[in-house]
């Protein structure tokens, strides 16, 4: 196994979602897998503000998990369109899998289920 020194490092930080944001979550009209209720962040380590993790994804929205030492919350954004050439329906792994405005470098990568990278 070989470690590309170009990978992106990924900020450690994790949250357990309570059970307000799971009911929230679970109740999105999805088909996607179940919600996961303790997250990690996505973003690259050291990134600034708040920590970050995918939720749930409906259609083109996803529902990010954002918090803090002392908050959380739960925020809808779309993809970064970083990389992006074609439409949402098409992404591949060469599109960035983080959401729009995010802090840090991209992260591309295929994502295998809600809230976690492939």
């Amino acid at each position: 196994m070989s470690i590309h020194v170009e990978e992106l490092a990924i900020c450690p930080a994790r949250i357990t979602l309570d059970t307000a944001q799971l009911a929230f979550l679970d109740g999105l009209p999805t088909e996607a897998p179940s919600v996961q209720s303790e997250l990690r962040c996505e973003l690259e380590l050291g990134h600034e503000g708040s920590h970050a993790a995918l939720g749930q994804q409906v259609e083109a929205t996803m529902w990010w998990v954002q918090w803090t030492l002392s908050a959380s919350e739960i925020n809808a954004y779309t993809w970064c369109p970083s990389g992006r050439t074609v439409p949402f329906e098409s992404r591949d792994d060469k599109d960035c899998s983080l959401f729009d405005g995010h802090p840090g470098r991209h992260a591309p990568g295929i994502r295998s289920r809600a809230g976690k990278a492939a």
